[in-house]
């Protein structure tokens, strides 16, 4: 991933000394380390912040998260990844949570300063190897929004490959062509991260707050109560 983010800031000429982690979770620019949020430079997620963020939507009704992984999948880790996909999405912060674990599984109520509830339904239940099945969807009082074709279940591919090998291509990226949907969304996140010193300071606030909720569900885990967050 230095390698493609290398690219970009030779590309657009960003002069500035920007390293990436080895698992791009953490930027380094002229000796700040700034924490990435890849889903905030993923289109699929961009645009339904957008849909929200300019009222096409409608007013929210209920926010729907459901997100499943290889089995061995840290669900902390994981729930902190929709939590920012949430707040990201409908521009708000959490501000309670209640929150049930079993063996494999995490289940969550979240409320934002917004209003809008969600119910995100987190497992880590598929075979190694496998590729995460993830979907959001937000019901309004104008219809639903969804990152997902409609009527799919699970992630969909641009070309499907049939015969004796199974394969699948999703290349929609000609710059960053060859690394995966998660490498592209964190190298671009990290350019993003690497030319706007405001954008750092705005992932690290927004990094500590999705801390702060993880906490607050590990506590209602613990209780069965309902947690405000801070």
């Amino acid at each position: 991933m230095q390698k493609g983010l290398n690219y970009l800031l030779e590309k657009y000429s960003v002069s500035v000394d920007a390293t990436l982690s080895d698992d791009g979770k953490i930027l380094t620019v002229n000796g700040d380390c700034v924490p990435t949020l890849p889903w905030e430079s993923e289109r699929r997620i961009v645009e339904l912040r957008n849909l929200v963020v300019l009222g096409r939507v409608g007013n929210m009704c209920t926010y729907r998260i459901g997100h499943t992984a290889p089995k061995g999948t840290d669900l902390f880790e994981l729930l902190a990844r929709e939590i920012g996909i949430l707040e990201f999405t409908v521009d708000s912060t959490v501000t309670e949570i209640f929150a049930i674990a079993g063996a494999n599984t995490i289940n969550c109520i979240a409320e934002t300063a917004n209003g809008c509830v969600c119910t995100i339904e987190l497992g880590a239940t598929l075979e190694k190897g496998a590729a995460d099945i993830d979907k959001h969807e937000i019901i309004t009082d104008n219809g639903v929004a969804c990152d997902r074709v409609v009527d799919t279940q699970v992630p969909q591919s641009s070309v499907y490959v049939f015969g004796k090998n199974d394969l699948v291509y999703c290349d929609t990226d000609a710059e960053l062509y060859g690394y995966s949907e998660i490498e592209i969304n964190t190298i671009r996140n990290a350019f993003s991260l690497a030319k706007n010193t405001e954008a750092r300071t705005a992932a690290k606030e927004k990094h500590a707050h999705i801390k702060t909720v993880v906490e607050a569900a590990k506590k209602s885990i613990n209780t069965l109560e309902n947690v405000k967050v801070g």
